[in-house]
Order: C-alpha cells, then structure tokens, then sequence
C-alpha cells in the first residue's frame, strides 16, 4: 500500500485540529479584547469605536451575534461617528437571568452608557435588537433612531432559518464551536455560497437575484471583509447560544411601548422579502411613530445592507444621522 494513503489523512486531521486550537485562541483573545463596565448587573462587556469626540450611536446588534458585529460598521465609524455595542445577557459569561425582558436588555445598556459618561445616543438596531433600540429610546435620552428590519413586538422564530442547513449548523446542541469553526472557515474559502445559504433562509428571492447579490457582495473587498466579521462575530457559538436563545423566549413575550414617548426622528429599512421579520414589525412603526419614517427596500431580505438597494440603505442610514447630528 502507498503510505500517502495513510500519511495524507493523518496530516489533513493534524493541520485540522491545529486550525481548530488556532481559532479558539484568536476568538478568546477577541473577547480578552472588550471592555468592561461596573454595573449593578455585574461585570458587563462592551465594544467602544471610533473618535471619542464624535456623535455616540448605541449599536443593538440582532441575536446570534456578538458585539463584535459592530466592526462590520466602520463606514460610520470612518464618517467620526463613536459606536458602543453593549453585551446582552447570555452572552460572553454574562448571566442569561441578569434580566427577566428585552426592556431589561435595554436597562443594561443603559448602565454601561452611564459609566462612559455619555449623556445623549443615537440608537441604531438592526433585527432583534429593534426591541431593545425601542426600549431604549422611550425610557432614555436619545437624540436619533435607525432600525434595520427589526423586531417591533412579539417575535416567533423563523423555522425556516432554523431548520436550514446553515442555521442546524449554527443551532446545533453538539459540537457548537466546532462547527463554528468550520463556518469561520468557510466563508474565507466559500464566500459565496455563505451569502446564498443566508439569503436562501431568510429572503423571498429567486435564485436569479441570489446569485447577483451574492456575487455583488464578495466582488466589492469592503463588503467581503464585512461579511467575514458578521460571522465571525457568531463564533464560537458556545458563548453565544445562551443568549440567543434566551432572548427568543424574552422575545416571544408581548410588548408594549408607549410610542408618546418615543418622539425623536427616526428611519426604518425594511424589505417585503423578508423571511424572518414579518409585515406585522413594519406596519407597528409605520402606525405607531411620531417622528419617524419607514423605507422598504427588496435589497437582500432580511439582509437590507447588501445588494444594489443595499449601497442606497448605507448611504442614507449615514445622511440621516449626519442631518441629526451635524
């Protein structure tokens, strides 16, 4: 027998396994990386960018991913805007009982933005972190409002998204952080067919459209290292699914606002082919806002920041805040 027959899988499963410790260490040291505030909820971690004398914008990423998702938003950050990205129970080591409700999500937020010493946000929250972003905005100071297809009021997840091969990848009880791993590495080797798995699961579009938003995204490098960070910020999936899924139980709870309350300006994106947010979160907002307008866009979905709508969702989410701000 040919000893490359066995020699060649052995040093594939070596190189796999050191890859594998290689990025729990780089992951580990990502987390070593965030700051911590003193709260009454204890130790709470958080991610603060961007020039320090700049217009603060409270960032509420959607659920699943870290605060390290805030990275993929430099082009605000370049535009001299500071952007705190706050970490939610379950999260990170941080208690998944810290808080009993989204509104307490929201409390927390507060708490780390309190210790900063920043005393007006903008809030910008994209998918579930809509909840939190209106929590937020009624019960404290808050000049400006962004929403990216979010979660408006009681939210059942998107079974489709759940049961897709990318979301059994990610929701998988068994061996979380090594299919974390594996999905880290893919979208450096496969980009393109991350994207038409994300958009095959939460976006009504044809494979036609699919196909051209997915190339759009890994032919322009900007968008390609952004995708990179969304889904490394899912990883390692350990440290994130006890917060995902307690907020989908927080979620599934009713809500109430008192939209009175919640009378700064405010822009909302959202998209028609949206598999995971259903019309129900859109026409709260458009019913139920003072001072605010909402925008759809087909774009990618629930992914309104990609494809060619996506550049325009970009471009005025940043005009918007610039009119607040400046």
């Amino acid at each position: 027998m040919n000893p490359l027959v066995l020699i060649a899988p052995l040093a594939i499963g070596v190189a796999g396994t050191l890859d594998y410790r290689r990025f729990v260490k780089q992951r580990k040291a990502v987390f070593n990386s965030f700051s911590e505030a003193d709260t009454k909820y204890g130790k709470v971690k958080y991610v603060d960018i961007g020039p320090k004398d700049g217009p603060v914008i409270l960032f509420s990423t959607g659920g699943g991913a870290g605060i390290d998702l805030v990275e993929m938003f430099d082009w605000l950050v370049n535009a001299g805007y500071r952007m705190i990205a706050v970490n939610r129970p379950g999260y990170y080591d941080l208690p998944v009982d810290a808080v009993d409700s989204i509104e307490g999500h929201a409390a927390i937020y507060h708490e780390v933005i309190t210790y900063l010493g920043v005393k007006e946000v903008n809030v910008f929250g994209v998918s579930m972190g809509g909840l939190s972003s209106l929590y937020y905005a009624q019960s404290y100071p808050t000049k400006s409002m962004v929403l990216w297809c979010p979660v408006t009021g009681e939210y059942h997840t998107n079974q489709e998204a759940v049961y897709s091969p990318l979301g059994k990848l990610i929701m998988s009880e068994k061996a979380k952080d090594m299919n974390s791993w594996l999905t880290t590495r893919s979208v450096n080797l496969f980009p393109k067919a991350i994207v038409a798995s994300l958009l095959n699961a939460e976006a009504k579009l044809d494979k036609r459209e699919i196909e051209e938003i997915a190339k759009s995204v890994v032919q322009d490098d900007d968008e390609k290292r952004r995708l990179i960070q969304f889904v490394h910020s899912m990883a390692p999936m350990s440290q994130i699914y006890p917060g995902m899924m307690g907020e989908l139980d927080k979620a599934a709870q009713e809500h109430h606002f008192d939209w009175s309350k919640i009378d700064i300006p405010v822009l909302a994106y959202a998209s028609p082919v949206d598999k995971d947010v259903s019309q129900d979160h859109f026409d709260r907002l458009s019913t139920n806002l003072v001072n605010g307008e909402v925008r759809f866009v087909r774009a990618g979905g629930h992914f309104v920041w990609w494809g060619s709508e996506g550049e325009e969702v970009r471009e005025e989410t940043l005009n918007f805040f610039d009119r607040v701000n400046k």
